[in-house]
């Protein structure tokens, strides 16, 4: 469950972005729309914990995250949240396997060779398992990003634009994955978005203005 309260964010030199509050129950999804500008990322990333609201709370699963600090929001963060970002990074140095085990040791789990290798080959990227990241299409990236997010069974999915790199087919797919995913682990699904393909797969709606 998320809930925010009169949150605000300012960056220096700026006017503070007033958030209008967010609430989503169990198992509950939303998609954050509004133009450019509006503060859609930084409201993702305040979800996420990266960066501290100027005031307000940030409340997900009973935890207060806006009063989390250091280590203890970095285990929080690992544990319950997974994030899909627009431009996903990796190490490079590492194979798509051994990226997944990595952002399970992070979190403080145990590493699950099969877990991954199964994630990977839920999202057709299987035969890549072995691969580095740097030889992979975009479209292959983006499918490694969702499964990094979803690696440790987060109780909240966070997504910046998912969709952007993949076509109309592809796009419907990882839509339709992610909220599959979501529903079986009952994790709140947030998605930043101006595609207009999804907005009728997700029924509630945050808009910025």
């Amino acid at each position: 469950m998320i809930t925010t309260s009169k949150l605000t964010y300012a960056y220096p030199g700026q006017s503070p972005i007033q958030f209008p509050d967010v609430q989503c129950g169990e198992n509950e999804h939303a998609l954050i729309l509004g133009p450019s500008g509006t503060g859609k990322t930084t409201l993702l990333h305040l979800l996420g914990g990266l960066i501290s609201p100027a005031s307000g709370e940030i409340t997900i699963g009973g935890t207060s995250v806006d009063k989390l600090r250091g280590h203890a929001l970095d285990v929080f963060r690992g544990k319950r949240i997974g994030i899909i970002f627009q431009k996903p990074h990796f190490i490079r140095s590492l194979t798509a396997l051994e990226n997944l085990l990595l952002t399970q040791s992070l979190a403080g789990n145990e590493a699950d060779k099969k877990q991954a290798h199964l994630l990977l080959e839920r999202l057709s990227i299987g035969q890549k398992a072995n691969h580095k990241t740097h030889s992979m299409s975009i479209g292959e990236q983006q499918r490694l990003a969702i499964a990094r997010a979803l690696i440790n069974r987060p109780a909240i999915i966070l997504a910046d634009e998912p969709s952007s790199a993949l076509d109309d087919q592809n796009c419907q797919q990882m839509i339709e994955l992610l909220l599959q995913v979501a529903n079986e682990e009952k994790s709140n699904l947030i998605v930043v978005t101006h595609d207009s393909r999804i907005k009728s797969m997700i029924e509630k709606k945050v808009f910025l203005t």
